[in-house]
């Protein structure tokens, strides 16, 4: 399980890296850019400021929130797709694993890892879909 949880987290860092790299840094940098200029004007209020500031924010506030909602989906697809794997193996072996022999328990174990494997290598393969839906949206 720990494997398939590394190769799950890896692939989520390296999916995010790269949205970083291709989207982020520059949604921030514009924001930086635009939150400085706000402050130029020595004339304004604090409140106009802050408006503006806040104005500057919302590209990146938006693209981080929808960033999350993407992430926060594909992990309740995985832990659903889990669910269901440990379901199934009670419907097959029996409603009680905690009454298995050892050696039912090992066969348990290695079929529900085998099992949340694949559900794991499935929503792996979903993440270039997530990258494309996020580098599409307007923020």
């Amino acid at each position: 399980m720990d494997e398939t949880q590394r190769r799950v987290k890896e692939a989520v860092d390296n999916m995010i890296d790269d949205v970083d790299k291709s989207h982020l840094r520059d949604l921030q940098k514009n924001m930086f850019t635009c939150s400085a200029k706000c402050c130029e004007d020595k004339k304004s209020s604090r409140e106009v400021v802050e408006k503006c500031v806040d104005l500057c924010n919302s590209g990146m506030k938006k693209a981080q929130a929808t960033l999350e909602q993407e992430l926060g989906a594909l992990q309740n697809q995985l832990s659903h797709c889990a669910m269901k794997c440990y379901d199934n193996l009670v419907r097959e072996q029996g409603v009680e694993p905690n009454k298995f022999t050892d050696a039912q328990m090992l066969s348990f174990n290695e079929k529900l890892n085998k099992c949340v494997a694949i559900c794991a290598d499935d929503h792996i393969k979903l993440l270039p879909e997530i990258k494309k839906r996020f580098a599409t949206q307007k923020f």
